[in-house]
């Protein structure tokens, strides 16, 4: 079954929300996680390997390089995910 875009867009703001301590309601999934919202580098690696194990992806260094922001997770997630 496919993923569907709602529910990948759900469950990843909630994921980074809880990584940066607010609400995820209050999260822009536009912004990016480390320069605006002032995510740890350690906190991002963390959700890199969440969103690994979550989805049972293996996102090589330089593709993890560019997801900034949590949409950037979000497209990530459903152009990789069979």
């Amino acid at each position: 079954m496919a993923l569907s875009r709602e529910t990948v867009t759900q469950e990843l703001k909630e994921s980074a929300a809880e990584f940066i301590g607010i609400e995820a309601g209050e999260l822009d999934p536009n912004k990016k996680l480390r320069l605006e919202y002032g995510m740890s580098s350690i906190d991002a690696a963390e959700m890199i390997m969440m969103i690994e194990d979550k989805y049972k992806l293996k996102i090589p260094l330089e593709e993890a390089r560019k997801i900034l922001s949590t949409n950037d997770a979000i497209e990530y997630v459903l152009k990789n995910v069979p």
